[in-house]
């Protein structure tokens, strides 16, 4: 055995040593409905914020979730389910084990849906269902490029990051969590938060050419615009609810980026902003009936750091968007504009 064979036998059997002394053990449970039934698909994360592990599964049919080989730590476990049915859950600090198995449940609190069938979670599954989706190679422009174009199911990211934000405005977001959103822009005929105002849990359609890239939104303002025409965002650029977009390509991900905003809206449904928003999407499509997107908000008057949120939408080509018109609620209190 020549030296360096011995050097990597030597790390090999320290790794091994050390492995056994800690020990590893396991933890799983299952996911509760509040009505006391199981929850099949839900993103269980479990996290031990001493050691900065960080691993994910999804339950089962029949609602288990399981996790093996985990050093041994405090872990504690995190679900986000689609909107709107459920409370996203965070438990306390779990304990396991050098050895053996942690058993843990988790139940889950209901959301704000108050009419049956009204879950945008449960209108995209059943959506989703009744899809045909061709088994083809990603579709490209002529350029070579992949080609965003599509009826897109808008999802969010089932295992998010919590935003490092300032204290007042962690506040402000907790505030309006807590009253259901009320003042939120969206309840006066006004756009949602980005990067799909309005089309969170719903639909959007993107019809993509080589020089401009168009949004489609069943909600206010009903449409964003990405110019891929080479040109600079331009100064001293006039506020406006869903800023001004530019894209360029690195390889076969198209990278847009959103500057001037005005301190009006929301950020993921709760969280303030200011004039210094600033928003990046990486787009890439894998195949052809998925789209991948990384969503970073950057705030310095918000966020104390970047905050990156991670999607996978799903094609729905048997479907279309419909008209949307929101006039209703355009002249409510004043006062709810701002809160």
């Amino acid at each position: 055995m020549g030296r360096g064979e011995i050097h990597r036998f030597a790390i090999f059997l320290a790794l091994l040593l050390s492995a056994h002394a800690y020990g590893a053990g396991s933890l799983s449970g299952t996911v509760f409905h509040s009505n006391g039934s199981t929850i099949a698909d839900a993103p269980v994360r479990a996290v031990d914020p001493a050691t900065g592990t960080d691993v994910r599964t999804r339950s089962l049919a029949d609602g288990r979730y399981s996790f093996a080989d985990l050093p041994a730590g405090n872990y504690v476990l995190s679900v986000t389910m689609p909107c709107c049915e459920f409370i996203p859950y965070e438990s306390e600090p779990v304990s396991v084990a050098p050895t053996g198995n942690s058993e843990f449940d988790i139940h889950m609190a209901p959301g704000n849906i108050f009419v049956e069938g009204d879950d945008p979670a449960a209108i995209n599954a059943e959506i989703l269902d009744r899809q045909v989706v061709p088994d083809q190679p990603t579709p490209r422009l002529s350029s070579g490029r992949p080609d965003l174009s599509g009826v897109w199911l808008v999802s969010q990211d089932p295992y998010p990051e919590k935003p490092k934000a300032k204290p007042w405005a962690e506040k402000l977001a907790t505030e309006r969590t807590e009253s259901w959103f009320v003042g939120h822009p969206m309840l006066r005929c006004l756009p949602g938060s980005p990067p799909v105002p309005g089309a969170s849990s719903f639909m959007t359609k993107f019809v993509h050419k080589p020089d401009l890239l168009v949004i489609l939104l069943e909600d206010p303002p009903g449409f964003r615009q990405v110019f891929l025409d080479g040109r600079q965002i331009p100064q001293n650029l006039e506020p406006t609810w869903t800023g001004y977009s530019i894209g360029r390509w690195e390889r076969d991900t198209l990278v847009i980026e959103t500057t001037g905003y005005n301190d009006r809206g929301w950020t993921a449904d709760a969280y303030p902003r200011t004039q210094q928003f600033r928003m990046e999407e990486r787009y890439s499509r894998p195949d052809f009936g998925h789209l991948r997107l990384q969503v970073t908000f950057e705030d310095p008057g918000v966020f104390n750091e970047p905050w990156v949120q991670n999607m996978t939408w799903d094609l729905a080509p048997q479907e279309e968007l419909m008209e949307y018109v929101c006039e209703n609620n355009k002249w409510a209190e004043e006062s709810t504009a701002h809160q």
